[in-house]
């Protein structure tokens, strides 16, 4: 059965990034501009041709209010069906999101060296036919898993089960198959998971009496159509490894929740992470299980949206292919032109190409006077670039490239193609100044001098990135390294036109030390330190080699693991790559410059996908042991809040060092013979002190139970609060308990805590002392 209808692939492509700017301007004029300040030691390496004397007047046009305004998401709350709500809580799975994110990685990767096995260059339908013949088992074994997990309750009572029977006979039943890839197996795991959480919402729905699920009892029914839904799943899988999930898809989240009987702020949820598709995929997924019992006549509708969607895209363009090819056509016209043109209508025309793969920035763009925007930064950035188009500036630009940059790396360049990487430079330069032009605020577009320094700074420091040092003013604050560095060049090379990511050219070595590791977050909710213990550091410092990589439009963590400058046979896991912000850069590099900044506390929360502009590093430690298997991507705080339950319950999970380090502290003695458990408590409170606030506060933010961030920063606060005071009094009377857990053969133990009789609104009121247990092995629920 082949798993993708015809015409799936043809949606426009969606950036899985969300401008943070609005834009709103006066019209623009394309008056000449010859006194701005170049980054370049010396910009005009031939003489320039002289400024034209006939100048546009500038057009008067009403400014426009910003299309994306701050009140996107209300402030007021209707709960709507507190039943489809519950069952809705009672799916989420933090464990299956990452999943579901790690199948779109291995994709990627697949998709990206698809070609490399064919004996000719495969069209685009060829490359996708052999990624749907890839991911054909994993759609196959997981029908036949959930086949396998009916064929198991046939015939049980499972409404007169009682319920702590029921939730042992599930834990138990039917377990996930091993497909020999991490990735599918932790999609069919998780699918086995959502099966079990979607019976146990059925039968305590059913036991209220909800009307609802009268009409999909028995479970085996319900089971089918979860099954049903595994296809569409990893057709979207396959969509957005290949950058093609339709913008359109977004409402149909919210057509969903809205016919759940959910309210605003809950349809906002499921259509959260910032815009990215990637994300929202298994948020998605649950809206679509629920929608089974409660709006089943919506899940029909939203489905015939999905193929309307496929039909039209049928001819629609490829965008990020369109964006690769207008990056190569400008690369080769500038390098290929007259020195000193000034390459105005070149850049006019691969501006465009940027655009239509950032639809929610075209569509503001589009409300401003697209032409005039497109005018504006291509004649402003053509006045700056002049001084290095023509065949010799790119030879003086691609020497240094292929010097310390790609030599580097162990590529060897024929002089044949050195001019190439000129070209490249330079379209990546005009490239990264488009796109942070496109993130300026409204303000910013109301005025020419405003916009005119934009430009400059803008352009300053996208050269600073991708041209050569040595051709960069000395004095030039934007420099990104104190000293000749390295430079970005587009990777897989292989590939090219196809180019997935930059990769920066100089690998740092660096010793780190206890003290520099433990201040550098990572995104499993831990730190350096803690992942270079479990990757088994017992002397410090540690010696690292430290990759540097940025994503463009289109990155996938996956393309990350095919660099090909690494050792052959070298492929990473993609969870390795972890953001490079200005801090870690200091503090690694003692270049912050490389780093860009994210969100707040955003890596306490996860990485998130691949973001354009925004770098990440990979470590290699030299002299560690060999990893046996690969690392499991998942968080070390779980959280799970269930107001229709009124239990809030949060999970700890600690790695096998970690416990047994636990362990050896619970038999060593203080003074008076007594375990040590001061130092168990500090080092357990290691493990969720930062990460368990910062998760809290933004779950509480992302569901509307906190009217603002102080409000959530307050309200997990106190919870943390509450579960250093609940495990300090579990230490103390159940420490046996606590070491039999450690000892127990499985790799690591789960710390949950359970608040009791906790609703919206008390949660920031009162909390009950939480209930505490500790379990052997990483467990999935809090």
């Amino acid at each position: 059965m082949s798993l993708l209808t015809e015409g799936e692939y043809g949606a426009e492509t969606e950036a899985g990034y969300r401008a943070e700017g609005a834009y709103g301007a006066e019209a623009l004029h394309e008056a000449e501009v010859d006194a701005r300040v170049s980054p370049f030691a010396s910009l005009s390496m031939f003489p320039v041709a002289a400024p034209g004397t006939e100048a546009e007047q500038p057009e008067t046009t009403p400014v426009l209010e910003s299309p994306f305004g701050a009140g996107l998401v209300s402030e007021s709350r209707d709960r709507g069906d507190e039943a489809a709500a519950e069952f809705l809580d009672g799916l989420t799975d933090e464990d299956f999101a990452e999943a579901v994110e790690r199948l779109v990685d291995e994709a990627a990767a697949q998709h990206l060296t698809e070609p490399e096995t064919w004996s000719a260059t495969p069209s685009e339908a060829e490359a996708l036919a052999g990624l749907e013949s890839w991911i054909e088992p994993l759609a196959a074994e997981t029908e036949r898993a959930i086949d396998g997990f009916a064929e198991g309750l046939a015939g049980l009572d499972l409404l007169g089960m009682a319920e702590s029977d029921l939730a042992e006979f599930l834990e138990s039943a039917s377990e996930a198959p091993q497909l020999g890839s991490e990735g599918f197996d932790q999609f069919v795991g998780g699918i086995l998971r959502k099966a079990k959480s979607m019976v146990r919402g059925v039968v305590r729905l059913a036991r209220k009496g909800i009307k609802a699920v009268g009409s999909v009892l028995p479970i085996g029914a319900v089971l089918s159509k979860l099954k049903a839904l595994v296809r569409p799943l990893l057709r979207r899988v396959l969509r957005a490894a290949t950058n093609r999930l339709p913008v359109s898809v977004r409402p149909i989240a919210r057509r969903l929740a809205a016919r759940l009987g959910l309210g605003e702020a809950e349809a906002e949820a499921l259509e959260a992470a910032g815009g990215d598709p990637v994300a929202r995929l298994a948020e998605d997924f649950d809206a679509e299980v629920a929608a089974l019992l409660f709006a089943p006549e919506a899940l029909t509708e939203a489905e015939e949206a999905r193929q309307d969607e496929a039909e039209e895209g049928r001819e629609a363009p490829d965008r990020l292919r369109e964006l690769d090819a207008a990056r190569a056509r400008l690369g080769g016209q500038l390098t290929e032109m007259p020195a000193g043109t000034r390459p105005v209508p070149q850049i006019e025309q691969f501006v465009p190409a940027v655009l239509a793969v950032r639809p929610l920035i075209k569509l503001g763009i589009s409300l401003i006077g697209r032409e005039k925007v497109v005018r504006f930064i291509a004649d402003r950035i053509a006045g700056l670039i002049q001084g290095l188009v023509g065949a010799q500036a790119a030879r003086t630009i691609s020497r240094p490239i292929v010097d310390v940059g790609l030599r580097a790396l162990g590529f060897e360049v024929p002089e044949a193609e050195e001019e190439a990487l000129a070209g490249e430079a330079l379209a990546s330069t005009v490239e990264s100044t488009v796109l942070r032009m496109l993130e300026l605020p409204a303000e910013t577009f109301e005025d020419e001098l405003q916009l005119d320094a934009a430009v400059q700074q803008a352009f300053a420091e996208a050269a600073a990135a991708y041209m050569p040092d040595r051709l960069l003013r000395a004095d030039l604050p934007e420099r990104e390294t104190a000293g000749e560095g390295g430079v970005w060049v587009l990777m897989p090379r292989t590939t090219r036109p196809r180019h997935r990511f930059r990769r920066f050219t100089r690998v740092y070595m660096v010793p780190v030390s206890r003290q520099t590791a433990r201040t550098v977050p990572w995104s499993d909710g831990g730190t350096l330190e803690a992942h270079l213990l479990d990757r088994g550091a017992d002397r410090w410092p540690v010696q690292m080699e430290v990759h540097l990589y940025e994503a463009v439009p289109g990155t996938q963590f996956g393309h990350l693991t095919q660099d090909e400058s690494l050792p052959a046979g070298e492929r990473p896991d993609s969870a390795e790559y972890q953001p490079l912000t200005p801090e870690i850069a200091g503090l690694l590099l003692g270049e912050p410059g490389l780093g860009r900044r994210i969100p707040a506390g955003a890596l306490w929360r996860g990485r998130g996908r691949p973001v354009p502009g925004r770098r990440y590093f990979r470590l290699r430690p030299i002299g560690l042991p060999a990893r046996r298997t690969r690392p499991p991507r998942r968080k070390r705080v779980l959280i799970r809040f269930d107001p229709a339950a009124g239990r809030l319950g949060i999970a700890v999970r600690l790695t096998e060092r970690q416990a047994q380090q636990l362990l050896s502290r619970l038999e060593a003695t203080a003074p008076g013979g007594r375990p040590d458990l001061p130092t168990v408590l500090g080092l357990l409170r290691g493990v969720y002190a930062t990460a368990l606030p910062t998760a809290l506060a933004g779950r509480l933010l992302k569901r509307s139970l906190a009217a603002d961030g102080a409000t959530a920063a307050r309200i997990a606060d106190r919870v943390t609060a509450a579960v250093s005071s609940a495990l300090s009094a579990f230490l103390i009377r159940r420490t046996a308990q606590f070491a039999a857990a450690v000892r127990d053969p499985a790799d690591g133990a789960t710390l949950t805590f359970t608040f009791s009789g906790v609703t919206r609104e008390t949660l920031d009121s009162s909390l009950p002392r939480a209930q505490v247990a500790v379990t052997p092995g990483w467990h999935r629920h809090a």
